[in-house]
């Protein structure tokens, strides 16, 4: 196709030079010309192919950016009940210190209740070398 587009575009070039000139010169003029052609055509359809990737790779990113945005909302709302719980978890905590360290204390008039005399096995040992 590129090659049938480039031929006739030669064609004509080398139509309008026949008509002003020597056809030997435009002979040699149309080779030259119709490579050029061909290398052109050739670059443009590179060109194409390129974008055509470069589209279908933006199309991708996109895709995957979506995707990547979704991650954090959920990561970030994930973060959000985490703190939340912690901070109720502290409050309920911070609530119990503070009434253990409310509660009246018993009065200092009352006598503390006797402990029962426990003799450790030192203690004979020391009170029979007496």
């Amino acid at each position: 196709m590129v090659k049938s587009i480039a031929m006739d575009i030669a064609t004509q070039m080398t139509g309008g030079m026949s008509e002003a000139g020597d056809p030997a010169q435009a002979a040699q003029h149309s080779e030259p010309d119709i490579e050029l052609l061909l290398a052109s055509a050739n670059a443009i359809q590179r060109l194409i192919a390129e974008r055509k990737a470069l589209r279908d790779q933006v199309t991708i990113l996109e895709i995957e950016l979506r995707s990547l945005r979704q991650q954090g909302m959920l990561i970030h709302g994930s973060y959000r009940t985490l703190t939340d719980e912690f901070v109720t978890q502290f409050k309920l905590i911070d609530s119990a210190v503070s009434n253990l360290f409310q509660a009246p204390a018993p009065s200092a008039s009352a006598s503390p209740p006797e402990q029962p005399s426990v003799q450790t096995p030192g203690s004979d040992r020391s009170s029979a070398a007496a």
